[in-house]
């Protein structure tokens, strides 16, 4: 019975914060459900460390504290071990001692040939997964076979309409700037358009480029009207999906495959209501949306719709649910 299945969530790093954010949504559902990560992002200056473990545990801690016997029991009680992109082997292997009954489910979150995983790593492991699941944004074009689910966004939806008299707020907050084909989140040529749009006065710009806690990074998310992801490789991420949920306009430059993919994931009868942009036609975008309220909050409307009726955390943990159930 759903109230009766155990599942154990393992990764190397926190993946900001996606495989605590699902675990969460399945407990949510009745699923119990637990998080364990190997090691914490850097705290020293600029990092990420702390930011995103609110959902999950630190394995690291947990064995060197009176916390281990829980860790050990969970492992033992689990239906299902789900490890996400990486689990150091020689962990690994210790965990396996206490897996008496689970299946085990590898799921990706990253690109092929670029940081962090660089090649195909779900062989490496010795075990046979049950299931193998990729995140449904661009990924699935480097793992095909894989079944596409979707990344969660935990924060309830909401909509704040802009006024006539209040300038267009735009939030532009990459999250680095990583050389590479899909990992490239950053572009100079946005920067610099909406430098000149907010000396312009048509804008008023909030640029965040140093690490700053994602709950905070979402309050302000609320109060704006525009997320821009980045535009450059026909792929959207995480802080798409936080624009629609924050009644956003979203800003990308998702392709028709991407948006296709991620539509099919989560059980969506159109796909999400981006403002697909690139290089060449931003600036137009933005200006329209400027100087249009009305233009701005019809879209702001339907990405917020988009998300209250597809993207509620409860509905797609079902998703996960169904798939650990067919195991």
């Amino acid at each position: 019975m759903l109230s009766n299945l155990k599942v154990v969530h393992l990764s190397e790093s926190p993946l900001v914060g996606a495989p605590g954010k699902i675990s969460n949504a399945l407990c949510r559902i009745g699923v119990n459900s637990i998080s364990y990560v190997k090691k914490d992002y850097p705290l020293k200056s600029g990092g990420l460390g702390g930011f995103f473990m609110d959902n999950s545990i630190l394995i690291n801690s947990s064995i060197k504290s009176n916390e281990f016997d829980s860790f050990v029991f969970n492992l033992s009680q689990a239906d299902v071990i789900h490890i996400h992109n990486w689990i150091d082997l020689s962990l690994f292997e210790s965990v396996l001692k206490y897996c008496y009954k689970a299946k085990f489910v590898y799921h990706v979150h990253s690109p092929l040939r670029e940081g962090p995983l660089f090649d195909e790593k779900s062989g490496n492991f010795p075990v046979d997964f049950s299931a193998r699941l990729v995140v449904s944004q661009y990924q699935p074009r480097h793992y095909q076979g894989y079944t596409v689910v979707p990344n969660i966004v935990l924060e309830n939806p909401a909509l704040s309409l802009r006024e006539k008299s209040k300038p267009l707020k735009v939030l532009y907050s990459p999250s680095h700037k990583r050389d590479g084909r899909w990992n490239n989140k950053g572009s100079s040529e946005v920067t610099d358009i909406l430098k000149s749009l907010k000396a312009s006065g048509h804008i008023e710009m909030y640029s965040i480029d140093q690490p700053i806690n994602p709950k905070a990074l979402f309050q302000i998310r609320r109060m704006c009207d525009v997320t821009i992801d980045e535009i450059v490789t026909g792929a959207f991420h995480q802080v798409s999906l936080e624009g629609l949920c924050a009644g956003n306009v979203v800003i990308n430059n998702a392709d028709f495959f991407t948006q296709q993919i991620f539509q099919h994931s989560v059980g969506a009868e159109m796909p999400p209501p981006f403002v697909k942009s690139d290089e060449k036609t931003i600036l137009d975008n933005l200006i329209a949306l400027s100087k249009d309220v009305d233009y701005c909050n019809a879209v702001k409307r339907k990405g917020f719709e988009y998300f209250s009726e597809n993207l509620i955390p409860e509905n797609l943990a079902n998703r996960y649910l169904k798939i650990y159930e067919e195991l």
